[in-house]
């Protein structure tokens, strides 16, 4: 029993060794805090699903957002929709490598909650974050 558990441990540090392959990431200050915050933990959740690590040097993966949409509801309470396009780019000597785009969309009680919201909307697990992350694992 104990043999295969350090077989199996030594296997799955390997297989990490493998591709050991680190990315750092960036994104732009446009974006409230609180969704900076929240994109940034999803990415990083994509990108070690895919076992590629999260760190300091190697390549950069870019996530910038964008607000193609914005509207506000009328009346007392009102409301901020926004429709945000959230593109995540690796560059190698000035091309872009892989990128994906997520529409996404979010309604708060201001523009920060719209914001955050949208940012919600990324699922790491879902099938384009998935199909992402492998085309990333084959540039890189």
């Amino acid at each position: 029993m104990m043999k295969k558990l350090i077989l199996l441990t030594a296997a799955a540090l390997f297989s990490g060794a493998v591709f050991a392959q680190t990315l750092s990431l960036k994104v732009p200050e446009n974006v409230p805090e609180a969704a900076r915050e929240v994109l940034v933990q999803r990415f990083t959740q994509m990108l070690q699903g895919a076992g590629v690590a999260v760190g300091e040097g190697g390549e950069t993966l870019f996530i910038e957002a964008t607000v193609s949409d914005r509207m506000e509801t009328p009346g007392s309470a009102s409301q901020t929709a926004l429709s945000v396009n959230v593109r995540a780019y690796i560059l190698r000597d000035g091309e872009v490598l892989v990128e994906n785009t997520w529409p996404v969309k979010g309604v708060g009680s201001g523009e920060d909650d719209a914001w955050l919201r949208a940012a919600k909307q990324i699922l790491p697990r879902s099938k384009a974050a998935q199909a992402f992350m492998e085309e990333v694992k084959s540039k890189l």
